[in-house]
């Protein structure tokens, strides 16, 4: 088996933001080309709109520990900023395997990213620091407006094979044989930071004897909305 020699887990130098294209590889030779083309009419609308499904609500709480780069006598002014790295919704089909769904899983990650001001002194200079305070929150949404799920697909074709019987009728023809598969696309649902609330505490900790801090253990109360939004045919 080929080693996989690409790129490896956690290696910033090789990682990609988006899904890169697949690796080319060799073209078979084909003999005939032959096809047909006809126009099915499916139930449902003439157009194709973004729908909201549901502006989703999220309330997640966060301790962190915050060493300064320097000692704090006083914390001036804190701005802080809510930053999503990812937000996706995963709809949950039915039994069935198809039609529409009003629940999804939503994973869900980001950041608070925190200004923070203070004065090292009492007649000493203002400082300015900034931090990244990470986040995760991962729930099952429920009660959401119709979601199309257009079906499963197959990952593996072995698993409705085509097979002919051999010429002695004792078994299956080794040197003839097929299968099926197929693949459903569906159309995603994506995510949009509509707002954001963030109430925070600040418990400073570690002081010298001149009553100087150099840490600080802050709990946030981290309330957002997300809306959910998928294309459809009306």
């Amino acid at each position: 088996m080929k080693r996989n020699t690409g790129c490896g887990c956690g290696s910033k130098s090789h990682s990609h933001k988006e899904c890169p294209p697949m690796q080319a590889c060799d073209t078979a030779k084909t003999h005939d080309h032959f096809c047909t083309a006809a126009v099915t009419t499916t139930a449902g609308g003439t157009t194709e709109v973004i729908q909201i499904i549901g502006d989703v609500t999220v309330n997640t709480n966060v301790e962190a520990d915050i060493c300064l780069p320097s000692s704090a006598h006083d914390i001036k002014n804190i701005r802080k900023n809510l930053y999503l790295t990812q937000c996706k919704a995963i709809p949950v089909p039915p039994a069935t395997g198809s039609g529409e769904v009003t629940s999804a899983n939503l994973y869900i990650e980001g950041y608070v990213h925190k200004n923070i001001q203070y004065s090292e002194g009492c007649d000493g200079h203002v400082r300015d620091y900034s931090v990244n305070v990470p986040f995760k929150c991962y729930q099952l949404v429920t009660g959401l407006r119709p979601i199309f799920f257009r079906g499963f697909s197959q990952k593996s074709s072995q698993v409705q094979e085509i097979r002919e019987i051999a010429e002695d009728g004792m078994g299956s023809d080794r040197c003839s044989f097929g299968s099926r598969h197929f693949e459903f696309f569906n159309e995603p649902v994506e995510c949009r930071l509509l707002n954001h609330t963030i109430n925070e505490f600040e418990f400073p900790h570690s002081f010298d004897r001149w009553g100087n801090f150099e840490k600080l253990t802050e709990k946030l109360t981290i309330n957002f909305t997300v809306r959910l939004t998928q294309l459809q045919r009306t």
